[in-house]
Formats: structure tokens, C-alpha cells, sequence
């Protein structure tokens, strides 16, 4: 079954065409956060059929539509967009489907699509209980619990668990979301250009001198000893570490998945949080494994092929 997968980020759109799990082709391009959410259908619709043409496919069995933010699978309809592509919420997503590629089609959270992704393509297929986080712009978070995606009354349960509080008190950092406190304010790749702006040590720290941060630059950075660097590469970890006490404890799973851009970072990202889960977390039963997802930069739209094609055969379970 051959379908389109479209992960819309808050920076980058990742768009690939894949048959019975394989990805044929694939591409990058920039996504427009602030702009209209029909610019970015419009590229993905271009920029598909494109692919198409080069592939010599006049038509696909499905599609898949990845957001970050709340959605209801159900309606097809995006609820919530915290602060970017505002104008996505209620967007008429079927109509859209219909004219540009006629076909069947879902509509699912970023993070979901990405654990479903690694615990159908990755390395989750030993578990049907698994939790995620999944670092982009800023950070989701995703649950399966027997086998099955935790979704909530109104589909917002697990999902935006990157938004857990890991910090409290009148001098808690503010979130985008409207709280204080979120792990996403405290560790993500949105919010480390203004932790470091607003540290003193900034000024003389290797940092300033990049005009866009990002992990990979702060981890090169601490690597070289930079004050500053270190202190906020602390700072994320603790950020993450505590958050994934949080998503252990509250939905038990056996295997964590850590992807995403930050994901890279490889066992210095894993090793320190399985060490925090090890140490901390109570689960009398033993230790979640921590582990890297196998696709970090596809997991997403892997996930939406699952969820097309299990739409497609009526094995969709909401």
C-alpha cells in the first residue's frame, strides 16, 4: 500500500512517500509557523505530487497528516495549536484531502505518529506499553498502553506531556502554553535561545557568538567547557529526566523512546536519563528501558503509514 506522510513541525516540514513500510522518497523543507497553514498544505501538496511525478505513481491508497499540537482524530480536525499555525484550528482538512489527492486520510498528533512509528518499524515491536518523548521544536510526548494509543476524552491525554511541571514557585519560567514550570520551558530547543540571552554568564560565553542555538551546538560547546553551555546542558537534562519520572509513573510503561533532532546526541542523552529512572523512579516491577529510537528523523511519518493503512483497513481504534 503506497501512502503520503506529512509531518508539518514547528520549523521544518518532513514529507515522504512509503509502500508497505519502506520509504521510497522523501523530503525537507521549511515550514511556515507564522504564516498560513494553507501555505504549508500547499507546498506539501506540490512537493508530493512531485514525488509522485518522479516516481512515475498517479495516485496514492492514503494519506497521512502529522501536527503538533491537539487534534481529534475522529473529526479530522486540528483543536489546538499553542501559538503556531493559529489559523490550522478547525481547518477544513477533508475538503483540502479531497481536491488535492482524493484519497483516505488521517490526522494524528506528531508524537503519536512517531511511537506508533518505532513500535511498528523501530525499536519498540517487543512492547505494547511504551512512552516517548520526541524532541523538535519544542517537546511531545506519546503513550501505548496494551498495545494501544492513550488518547483521553478529548484526545489531548499523553500527547502533550512535554508540558508536565518539572519547576514551581512564583519564579517558575513561563511556558507558551500559558503555565509555569513546563518541562518544554525548562528543555527545549524553542526555549535555549532565551534561557541562554537571559543567564549573565552569556555575555562571555561561547553561545553568544552563534546567531541561531541549538542542542547540537550547546553540547559541542560544554563539550569545550563553556560555563554557560554546561550549565544549561545540566539543566535540560534534569528538565528531561524529571518529565520522564512523570510519563513512568503515570502510564507504566516497559520501554521509553527517546527521538527526535536531540536524540543524536546518542548515549549522552540516553545513559544519563536511564540513570535518573534507575535511581529515582518507583516501579517495584524493575526498570523502563531507555532506548534511542531507530528512525529519529522518520519515526513520524513511519507512523503515519501505520495509521493510514490500519485506517484503510478498518483496524483504526480511537
Amino acid at each position: 500500500m503506497l501512502t503520503y506522510s506529512l509531518d508539518i513541525g514547528g520549523t521544518r516540514m518532513k514529507l515522504a512517500l512509503i509502500q508497505d513500510g519502506k520509504i521510497l522518497t522523501e523530503r525537507n523543507v521549511e515550514a511556515f509557523r507564522f504564516g498560513k497553514y494553507k501555505d504549508n498544505l500547499d507546498i506539501a501538496e506540490r512537493e508530493g505530487k512531485a514525488m509522485m511525478k518522479e516516481l512515475g505513481v498517479i495516485r496514492i491508497d492514503g494519506l497521512g497528516i502529522a501536527f503538533p499540537g491537539l487534534v481529534n482524530p475522529v473529526k479530522k480536525v486540528v483543536t489546538s495549536a499553542n501559538a503556531k499555525f493559529v489559523d490550522a484550528i478547525g481547518y477544513d482538512l477533508t475538503s483540502w484531502v479531497k481536491r488535492a489527492f482524493d484519497c483516505p486520510f488521517i490526522l494524528d498528533n506528531d508524537s503519536n505518529a512517531a511511537l506508533i512509528g518505532e513500535m511498528t518499524y523501530g525499536v519498540a515491536q517487543d512492547t505494547e506499553d511504551a512512552v516517548m518523548m520526541i524532541f523538535g521544536t519544542g517537546v511531545g510526548a506519546a503513550a501505548v498502553m496494551g498495545g494501544r494509543l492513550v488518547r483521553g476524552k478529548h484526545f489531548q491525554a499523553a500527547c502533550i506531556g512535554g508540558h508536565m511541571v518539572v519547576e514551581f514557585g512564583e519564579h517558575a519560567t513561563p511556558c507558551n502554553c500559558g503555565n509555569i514550570g513546563c518541562m518544554e520551558a525548562n528543555g527545549s530547543s524553542r526555549a535555549l535561545p532565551e534561557l541562554a540571552q537571559s543567564d549573565p554568564l552569556y555575555p562571555t560565553s561561547k553561545l553568544s557568538r552563534f546567531a541561531k542555538l541549538n542542542y547540537k551546538i550547546l553540547k559541542e560547546c560544554a563539550d569545550a567547557g563553556d560555563a554557560l553551555a554546561q550549565k544549561l546542558m545540566k539543566r535540560s537534562l534534569d528538565a528531561w529526566s524529571a518529565n520522564l519520572s512523570n510519563l513512568v509513573i503515570a502510564y507504566d510503561p516497559e520501554v521509553i523512546v527517546l527521538s527526535g533532532g536531540v536524540a543524536r546526541m546518542g548515549e549522552a542523552l540516553r545513559a544519563p536519563l536511564q540513570e535518573h529512572i534507575n535511581k529515582y523512579t518507583w516501579t517495584a516491577w524493575g526498570n523502563p528501558e531507555v532506548r534511542l529510537a531507530k528512525n529519529p528523523d522518520s519515526s513520524v511519518v513511519l507512523g503515519l503509514h501505520k495509521l493510514i493503512v490500519d485506517e484503510i483497513n478498518g483496524k483504526a481504534v480511537f
